[in-house]
């Protein structure tokens, strides 16, 4: 069909050609061995007929070849935790003959289609996202051809996907009654991105904790949108300033909990200080803090990968890391 091609035909018009679902054609272009020989054929005659080839991997696909590697997309090499992912997922893949290729957003939610799609070009044999933007329609199947999508860090929402999360709400609210314990009613909660699932992941634990302890959220000490440590010690000035400041501080990510912690070490205020996430400097100084493994949540990620480009037909699975409250000295001061 002259000139169809140079209109990107999709895989929607492949399946509406041949009378099936868009799920039909990936399988068949996967082998699966799921689809009858009729509609395989009949499948395959619309590819050839629609000139259907929009990139390297639809063409490899039909063929069962792929790339031994799988792709993760991840915010940035600065992130401790993402980084932890990534070592826990490379050993993991290594063990079973894969390598591991990495892409960075620079913490730019925007990019994640660019560096998907630059994975899938390379014909990953599966593709570990962590998002942080909340539009995924480029992960779709007819935008990833039969590409494996394991999504790190948030659920999948109406994606057909595996999905490894970490119950942070559950810590943050196990910390959050631990300062209520101790008599702490004005308790300050300090995250990052407030349109981020994770931000209102932690920030729900925080609320439920309180609601259960029937104290009134007060809107003020609740700051969202740091970025920086500098921000987030910014913040803290800015709290403890208040005419009746907050005696203790959730700080609900890594970066903001450095900044809290080192506004604490300037001395000019006390406060009890619970973070998330760890470092070995915050354990040596006793900080209190929710506490995830990231080589565990990679680990599990890569794992998904692997069973799922050995059964692309297995109905997706949702595995959930603890995030765990540890007490080490910080939290554990009365207001």
């Amino acid at each position: 069909m002259p000139g169809r091609a140079e209109q990107r035909v999709t895989l929607r018009d492949v399946a509406k050609a041949a009378g099936v679902s868009t799920a039909t054609v990936t399988r068949t272009l996967q082998n699966s061995p799921r689809v009858e020989p009729a509609t395989r054929r009949r499948v395959m005659e619309q590819v050839r007929l629609l000139g259907y080839s929009p990139n390297p991997i639809a063409r490899d696909l039909r063929y069962g070849r792929r790339e031994a590697a799988v792709g993760l997309v991840t915010a940035g090499f600065t992130n401790l935790f993402q980084a932890g992912v990534a070592s826990g997922a490379e050993r993991e893949l290594r063990h079973a003959g894969l390598q591991l290729i990495i892409g960075s957003t620079d913490d730019t939610p925007a990019r994640e289609p660019e560096l998907a799609r630059a994975m899938i070009d390379r014909r990953v044999s599966a593709l570990l996202m962590m998002p942080d933007g909340d539009h995924r329609d480029f992960l779709s199947p007819e935008h990833t051809h039969g590409t494996p999508v394991v999504l790190v860090g948030r659920p999948a929402a109406d994606l057909a996907a595996d999905v490894v999360m970490t119950d942070d709400d559950q810590a943050v609210q196990q910390a959050t009654e631990a300062l209520i314990g101790l008599g702490h009613h004005r308790i300050a909660a300090l995250t990052g991105r407030l349109d981020s699932f994770r931000a209102a992941q932690r920030l729900g634990g925080y609320r439920n904790a309180l609601a259960e302890s029937g104290i009134r959220e007060e809107p003020q000490l609740v700051i969202g949108d740091l970025t920086t440590p500098q921000q987030a010690r910014d913040a803290v000035v800015r709290l403890l300033e208040l005419p009746s400041p907050p005696t203790a501080v959730l700080a609900l990510n890594l970066g903001i909990s450095t900044g809290v912690l080192i506004e604490r070490l300037a001395g000019r205020h006390a406060f009890a200080f619970i973070g998330l996430d760890e470092t070995d400097i915050s354990k040596g100084l006793g900080v209190s803090a929710v506490v995830r493994d990231p080589q565990e949540v990679g680990r599990q990620a890569a794992r998904l990968a692997i069973d799922r480009i050995a059964a692309p037909d297995r109905p997706p699975r949702t595995v959930t890391v603890a995030s765990t409250f540890v007490r080490r000295g910080t939290g554990e001061v009365g207001p």
